[in-house]
């Protein structure tokens, strides 16, 4: 049992706690009932108190059985891999990496291990030991497997997965990020804004009440297959681990930013911002004249801050075609670049643009691709905090050419990694998207 699996326990148990407790309130404001119900849900609602009581402190125990962990594994990477061994007469390093760079490279010499042990645990920990990194080892042999692999150490993970949002655009430009540790995430959001309004000396103030409606968000599992060499494999040095981390952020980025901007909901894949946004904050098939792109293109800012949106971190998502056409695109009558500052600052009308393959180019008649506008801030990105991984030398995966390659026959290992996330604007209305013909040519 991991210490999500207690986290979902102890939710849980509050909930019972609720249910117990109202229970008790209905029975003793009723004024009817008898000493012996009452009794009977006085009963109910301690254990369920008690059980809640005894769950949270499992959880916080493993909470530091977790944090002692990656103490152990940071500690003995920044001693450059030398073990148990390595840290002379001083003993162990405070629990973190000596340079940035070396962020998560403990992570991917498990990973590696794994891939080595075929994703049996405890040759990969034997593994890990033989070639020095006994911190490591000792981390991921506290590891949680099941479902075909082998659960990364969530302190590991929460490393892994911060360092996916220099590479996943919407995660870049400012989406807030949650813990979602029971599977589920319930946020309120103002539905209709209270109103205010001037009165007369002594006048009764009219009344004004906000409405609520709720945001919801659950996990959905996104999967990628990582191909490793195996030559690359048979080493086991700290530069190892940082080239298969990259590896498994690569892949994991390019899905994620997919499924962020244009996931329809369905299949059990994330709703993105395209299917986010609101029937009048879409225009589509556009031309490409300067008049038409300037015109729109501040349309699809004005849309949002008119809806009130508070725009503390707008940005920009398209591709670098459309980036790199909307740099070069100049005045008719002057021959003036009109967004000079693209290539001065990589902003466009004061915002940031940060762009990705994952839009594509062959919307419309074949020719259309897409710029989303967002105020970031508004952005909610649910996260478990987990990464899972299982690994296979017989498997095939078709690449990003769509050809069926072979990993026995090119001698790779194929390491599956397992996410769960989800994503919901708090408002709507803080998105906008259009098409463009001939945008990114």
């Amino acid at each position: 049992m991991d210490i999500n699996d207690l986290r979902r326990m102890l939710k849980a148990a509050a909930d019972t706690m609720g249910t117990t407790a109202q229970a008790l309130d209905d029975l003793e404001a009723s004024g009817t009932a008898e000493a012996s119900a009452i009794d009977t849900a006085s009963a109910a609602f301690a254990a369920a108190k008690s059980e809640f009581e005894g769950l949270k402190i499992r959880v916080a125990r493993a909470e530091e059985v977790e944090a002692a962990k990656a103490e152990t594994a940071g500690s003995e990477l920044n001693q450059g891999g030398t073990g148990s061994g390595g840290g002379g007469a001083g003993g162990l390093l405070p629990g973190q990496v000596a340079k940035a760079d070396d962020k998560g490279a403990d992570t991917g010499l498990m990973v590696a291990a794994l891939a080595n042990s075929k994703g049996d645990k405890d040759r990969a920990v034997t593994f890990l030991e033989s070639a020095g990194h006994s911190g490591i080892a000792a981390t991921l042999s506290g590891a949680s497997d099941g479902a075909g692999g082998v659960l990364i150490p969530r302190a590991q993970s929460n490393v892994l997965i911060s360092l996916l949002t220099p590479r996943v655009v919407v995660r870049k430009l400012g989406a807030r990020v949650h813990d979602m540790p029971a599977g589920k995430l319930r946020m309120g959001r103002v539905a209709s804004a209270p109103t205010a309004g001037y009165a007369g000396e002594n006048a009764p103030i009219v009344e004004s009440e906000p409405s609520f409606d709720k945001v919801d968000q659950d996990f959905k599992t996104l999967t990628a297959l990582v191909p490793i060499g195996n030559a690359l494999l048979s080493h086991s040095s700290a530069s190892i681990g940082a080239t298969v981390r990259d590896l498994l952020l690569d892949y994991m980025a390019l899905r994620e930013d997919l499924a962020f901007i244009r996931g329809d909901g369905t299949g059990e894949t994330p709703k993105g911002l395209r299917n986010w946004c609101l029937p009048t904050h879409v225009k589509t098939g556009l031309a490409n004249t300067a008049a038409v792109v300037e015109a729109n293109l501040r349309w699809m800012v004005s849309v949002v801050e008119d809806a009130n949106i508070a725009m503390q971190q707008p940005g920009w998502i398209m591709r670098g075609a459309t980036k790199h056409f909307l740099a070069s695109l100049r005045d008719p009558a002057s021959g003036a670049k009109i967004y000079p500052s693209i290539d001065a600052s990589n902003t466009l009308h004061g915002y940031p643009i940060e762009t990705t393959s994952q839009v594509p180019n062959n919307l419309g008649a074949g020719s259309d691709t897409e710029i989303t506008f967002a105020d970031f801030a508004e952005i909610m990105i649910g996260d478990d905090q987990e990464i899972r991984v299982a690994s296979s030398t017989e498997a095939s995966f078709v690449d990003t050419g769509g050809n069926t390659i072979s990993a026995f026959q090119r001698d790779l290992t194929l390491m599956r990694a397992v996410s769960r996330h989800d994503l919901a604007p708090a408002h709507d209305e803080a998105i906008s998207v259009l098409t463009g013909t001939g945008w990114g040519l």
